[in-house]
């Protein structure tokens, strides 16, 4: 009773906050107790519309991922790595930031389990940050930081070695921009709800393939391998 308790006042805060914002969902696959998962992933994002006419932004994100099982129904989540930043926008122009350092954290907690119909529920929160390095059109120098956050509650169903799974997702990406290292702007994407639909697929017994793609509030296209230590 106190983990479905935790479980749906976990997603109802993830549904109800204003700070809640999008960033891979890793499935369903969680770590066991004070056991570690460990992977690698790159995440792509396409196309995401931002706010009062400031145009999208895309990115590429690749990292090294870490995640540890608290307990059985809780998981923390990190992962560290490089990223870059486009943003395509009319005034200035289209900019282009170059590959640094990326990162994030998040944590999942396992909800409704059936084992006998191989069905899974679990419920997250992820956080990116990704601090390209600054470009400098004509005489201005343009730095920006993106932060990507988002809630997301997945269902998935074991279809032999294969895990497709199925879900929605609240969040946002916040584009903070400097012009010549003042003149700070905070702007949000455009839509704040979206789709998740993936998979995971067992290679081995302890190594997994994941592709998961994001809908709706943009594209974003994730792809990772991990394995259980």
């Amino acid at each position: 009773m106190l983990k479905r308790f935790l479980f749906f006042a976990i997603v109802l805060n993830i549904l109800c906050s204003g700070v809640t914002y999008a960033a891979p969902c890793y499935g369903t696959y969680m770590p066991k107790e004070k056991r570690l998962i460990l992977g690698l992933q790159g995440d792509f994002l396409m196309d995401r519309n931002l706010k009062d006419d400031q145009g999208g932004t895309s990115d590429n994100r690749y990292f090294l991922t870490v995640s540890y099982g608290v307990f059985n129904w809780i998981c923390f989540d990190g992962k560290i790595g490089v990223g870059d930043v486009a943003w395509h926008n009319s005034n200035p122009g289209n900019l282009n930031y170059n590959t640094s350092f990326a990162g994030g954290y998040g944590f999942r907690i396992k909800g409704y389990e059936n084992k006998d119909l191989g069905i899974k529920t679990v419920a997250g929160f992820q956080h990116i940050s990704v601090h390209p390095r600054s470009t400098c059109p004509a005489s201005d120098k343009h730095r920006v930081i993106i932060d990507d956050w988002q809630g997301s509650v997945l269902v998935s169903k074991d279809i032999g070695n294969l895990v497709p799974y199925l879900g929605a997702r609240y969040g946002t990406v916040d584009f903070i921009k400097w012009v010549n290292d003042h003149d700070r702007r905070r702007i949000k994407s455009e839509k704040m709800f979206g789709v998740v639909i993936g998979a995971d697929y067992i290679i081995a017994k302890d190594t997994r393939l994941n592709v998961e793609g994001m809908f709706a509030d943009g594209e974003e296209l994730a792809i990772g391998i991990s394995r259980d230590f």
